[in-house]
């Protein structure tokens, strides 16, 4: 059954201005994920940036798997601790 209406997944905070939104939508008859950098506007409207990635929901297990595997990585390089709470955004001014 295909995506019938955008679905926002939720939300992570990048900076004081900008957020990550994970979506599911549905393009041309094609269902997709999506993790796009939104941004407010002077008048505090939500806008979607060029910044992001969208694929075709079925590479999202292998999506998954690759972002997992990053995770293990940066813990093995040191650069993130296991279970380590997500820092507040940097303030890019």
């Amino acid at each position: 059954m295909p995506i019938e209406e955008d679905v926002v997944v939720g939300s992570i905070p990048k900076n004081q201005r900008e957020e990550i939104r994970v979506t599911l939508s549905n393009f041309k008859g094609h269902d997709l994920v999506g993790a796009r950098v939104w941004f407010k506007t002077k008048d505090g409207d939500p806008r979607p940036s060029q910044k992001g990635i969208t694929v075709n929901v079925k590479v999202l297990p292998e999506l998954i798997g690759l972002l997992e595997a990053a995770e293990k990585k940066a813990i093995e390089l040191g650069v993130l601790d296991e279970g380590e709470d997500v820092p507040p955004p940097p303030d890019e001014d």
